[in-house]
């Protein structure tokens, strides 16, 4: 009985701490100027959500499979249909010069 309040506990404990980590990076960003020790720059934040994004995403996987047993693979479908969406649109972004960075060829034929 004492090991699983332990584990309870442990959990709760490592929750908060992941939240008020997540609270204090993004405060950094938006509160603390440039200058300061405290500040988070907006790399910091991209790459924390990210992190956190697969985090989510390994947690997820986990709780269906450890626990429930089943084999889902939805979490890969959101996942694939995030990151398809997420190329379109900066594949969109790039310009007309293209992916490799091609030089805009100035002949009438418009290739």
């Amino acid at each position: 009985m004492q090991h699983a309040l332990l584990g309870d506990r442990l959990v709760v404990a490592v929750a908060a701490i992941v939240t008020l980590a997540g609270l204090a990076i993004g405060l950094g960003n938006l509160v603390a100027p440039p200058g300061s020790p405290f500040h988070a720059p907006t790399y910091v934040v991209s790459l924390a959500g990210k992190y956190l994004c697969y985090a989510i995403l390994a947690l997820g996987t986990d709780l269906v499979w450890g626990y429930g047993g089943i084999l889902s693979l939805g979490h890969a479908v959101f996942f694939g249909l995030g990151g398809y969406a997420m190329s379109t649109h900066l594949m969109r972004m790039i310009g007309p010069r293209g992916v490799y960075g091609r030089p805009c060829c100035r002949t009438p034929c418009g290739c």
